[in-house]
């Protein structure tokens, strides 16, 4: 590896097995950064035919582990994160496993790292795999007063949006985040009180007090499949997590907005119940009150078996 490329890191975190992941491997074999190694976790029982499988389409992975069960999106990545910094990694990228990434999209996160002293974290642009032009996420902005978040440029196409340069963002999606040893020797690993969504959100928050930047780098381009492990953007399962993390975010990082975060979460949960009409209104609201009611009951872990039931 020549001196002037860092070594990275690509920590997948994976629970579905190949299906899901293949096309992520197949497009990581083909990035053309020289200091770049995969390690996958498969978040769950071990699968023989696993580690086979992952190296023969992908030849820079290095290490396929397995956590036992379903450990969640931050201590899954954590085992990841362990094992890169183990190795060596002077960054550790974390990517989502339903992620397509184009050959050359890491240099410019490094480079936009190593420009930067006080920068820590960054990420690419990210636009739908079903709508290829259309951007997913390109920063990220809070409005403190509602525990929100505003993502410029989001559901717009790139030609209109524009190319863009590089900018600081509040924080980076756990969907593709390069993160530099520096910043994790220094904050800390992803907060395992999370199972998941707004694990990253909050790693972001806890780099910006201890004085790291994160940028988001439009010149890095890679592609998403939505919402392909939670079931989907409507899932009880993803309600759930969202509304149980908002609220341990808004405690730790908004808490004049709390109360008034609460009250809008109930009368959502309510809204949903009398007049929603929609199919699974019913669950949804459900999920969104047990959402809640974890967060005050102190709950951890993927929460009730019936958020991923069909019916």
């Amino acid at each position: 590896m020549p001196a002037e490329s860092p070594k990275v890191c690509a920590v997948i975190l994976n629970i579905s097995g190949m299906p899901v992941m293949e096309d992520c491997l197949r497009s990581l074999e083909k990035a053309d950064y020289p200091g770049l190694e995969v390690i996958v976790v498969h978040n769950g029982q071990r699968t023989d035919s696993l580690p086979a499988a992952v190296k023969a389409v992908c030849g820079k992975v290095s290490e396929v582990i397995f956590t036992g069960k379903n450990l969640g999106f931050a201590a899954g990545n954590n085992q990841g994160i362990k094992i890169a910094l183990a190795r060596g990694a002077d960054y550790v990228l974390l990517l989502n496993d339903d992620t397509v990434v184009s050959p050359g999209f890491l240099a410019p996160l490094v480079k936009a790292l190593q420009n930067d002293p006080a920068a820590g974290m960054a990420g690419p642009r990210i636009f739908y795999h079903s709508a290829p032009g259309r951007i997913w996420f390109s920063g990220a902005r809070l409005q403190k007063g509602e525990c929100l978040f505003y993502f410029p440029g989001s559901d717009q196409e790139a030609e209109t949006y524009g190319p863009g340069e590089t900018a600081e963002t509040d924080f980076v999606t756990g969907c593709a985040a390069l993160v530099s040893r520096k910043l994790i020797e220094r904050v800390g690993l992803l907060d395992e009180i999370f199972f998941l969504y707004w694990e990253d959100s909050d790693w972001g928050f806890r780099a910006s007090r201890a004085g790291f930047r994160s940028l988001v780098v439009p010149a890095a381009g890679i592609w998403h499949k939505v919402s392909c492990s939670s079931g989907g953007n409507d899932s009880a399962l993803k309600l759930f997590h969202k509304t149980r993390g908002r609220l341990l975010f808004a405690r730790r990082h908004c808490p004049g907005s709390f109360f008034a975060l609460l009250i809008r979460l109930l009368r959502d949960a309510a809204w949903l119940v009398l007049k929603s009409g929609k199919a699974g209104s019913f669950k949804m609201a459900a999920a969104l009150a047990a959402g809640v009611g974890s967060y005050f009951a102190g709950g951890r872990g993927p929460g009730p078996a019936w958020l991923t039931e069909k019916k």
